[in-house]
């Protein structure tokens, strides 16, 4: 299929975050991103197209996404799979069938014995184990099914330059010499009566005293007072260095603010950072073009026969995994929630991000066999246009209340699908 638009990026699956003893940061995206998770939320610092600078952005930080996240640190630090009696080890195992098996520290079965002291003694490591298989099984389905809960409200900040801070250091008044102390002056005693050489002394060698301390103190009030000056002046120059660093700063966010409120190509640059950092279960490609305050979007979506097909529960020991097969219904129906999550997701990406954009065109669609020429050929599955304004009726702070599915319905959608998730291709 020929793009039918300008531009493309990418979307590559992956949480992309490492957990530390210090926080969650990422290990993985885009060239030239750098992203930090944390409490606060993510962050991230990436490349302004076409300027060598870097701009700020809030990326992920939907109550979703933190949830995985804390269970994928969970999972980390609690990935143990084996365990010990007093006495003996064994490996903990779990099939695709949801089975939990002991195995002992020769690699042979556990004897009946040794299950029966091992769930006796860490019947709590054993559920944490079990636990994070499931989720392990089930959180790509989560992902995909509500992707729409990682949609950003309208109040997210739009990117930002991230003004560099003005890294000379102020210059320190330097510490003043020391004044030097009035010499105490020989006192005159009744020998000096005396004898008047010994006086005549006495008398020129306060004299001498007196001067040389004047010279002293002379000399050291001119240094203070010129190391004064001095550093008055570097201050000064640093100070206006400092200004107009700050100014200049300023300067490259407002002109920042400016294009990507009106250069399209640059919207198009920092739409495509964006778009290619997000938290994705499946690869995707994206293809738009940005018309003044318009945005129009092609979504290649993942085929739906790469949809998980099994998922896991407890069974009502909680001593193993249940896992079963989901049905031709349930499964389609969970690509039709997937289907219209992304969109949804995307609407709400793209609003944030771009903040000069008051209407967003976006179509679906996905590969399909043509039965008539057995070739594979693109099929679109749904297309909405939506306003900024209409958007900004959702309640996007808590996003898992809405439906995808039915909340697109109230924006100017066209789409052809059953009640059980069955597509008929449409026309755009």
């Amino acid at each position: 299929m020929a793009f039918r638009f300008q531009r493309r990026v990418t979307l590559i699956p992956g949480l992309r975050l490492n957990f530390g003893k210090r926080g969650v940061s990422v290990s993985a995206g885009i060239r030239g991103a750098n992203i930090t998770a944390g409490r606060r939320g993510v962050h991230g610092n990436m490349g302004a197209p076409g300027t060598g600078l870097s701009y700020r952005t809030r990326l992920d930080k939907a109550p979703a996404h933190q949830r995985r996240a804390a269970r994928a640190q969970e999972r980390n630090s609690n990935g143990q799979t084996s365990t010990s009696t007093s006495s003996q080890k064994v490996t903990l195992e779990c099939d695709a069938q949801g089975k939990l098996n002991m195995v002992d520290e020769f690699g042979a079965p556990a004897s009946a014995k040794l299950k029966r002291d091992i769930w006796a003694q860490h019947a709590d490591k054993i559920h944490t184990f079990l636990r994070n298989e499931m989720e392990r099984i089930n959180d790509d389905h989560e992902l995909l099914v509500n992707i729409h809960h990682d949609t950003p409200p309208l109040s997210t900040p739009a990117p930002e330059l991230e003004q560099q801070p003005f890294a000379e250091p102020e210059p320190r008044l330097p510490m003043p010499k020391t004044l030097p102390s009035e010499p105490t002056p020989i006192k005159k005693r009744f020998w000096h009566t005396l004898f008047a050489t010994l006086e005549t002394r006495r008398v020129s060698t306060n004299e001498a005293a007196y001067q040389a301390w004047q010279q002293e103190l002379k000399a050291t009030q001119h240094d203070n007072e010129e190391q004064t000056n001095k550093y008055t002046a570097q201050h000064a120059a640093w100070s206006e260095r400092r200004n107009e660093h700050n100014e200049t700063q300023q300067a490259l966010s407002e002109a920042f603010n400016e294009d990507l409120h009106s250069d399209t190509e640059f919207m198009s640059g920092i739409l495509e950072n964006e778009l290619a950092q997000l938290d994705w279960p499946r690869e995707t490609n994206i293809d738009f073009e940005i018309n003044q305050q318009q945005i129009k979007l092609d979504v290649d979506l993942p085929a739906s026969d790469h949809f998980p097909s099994q998922e896991a529960n407890f069974n009502a020991s909680k001593k193993r995994l249940l896992v079963k097969n989901k049905s031709a219904t349930q499964q389609r129906k969970e690509y039709a929630q997937h289907v219209h999550g992304v969109i949804f997701r995307l609407l709400g990406v793209v609003f944030v991000t771009l903040p000069s954009i008051n209407e967003i065109d976006i179509s679906a669609y996905s590969q399909r066999i043509n039965e008539a020429t057995g070739h594979e050929e693109d099929e679109y599955l749904l297309q909405v246009c939506v306003k900024r304004e209409d958007w900004a009726r959702l309640n996007l702070d808590t996003p898992e209340r809405i439906n995808p599915i039915t909340a697109l319905e109230q924006f100017n959608l066209q789409r052809n699908m059953s009640k059980t998730g069955i597509f008929t291709a449409i026309a755009v």
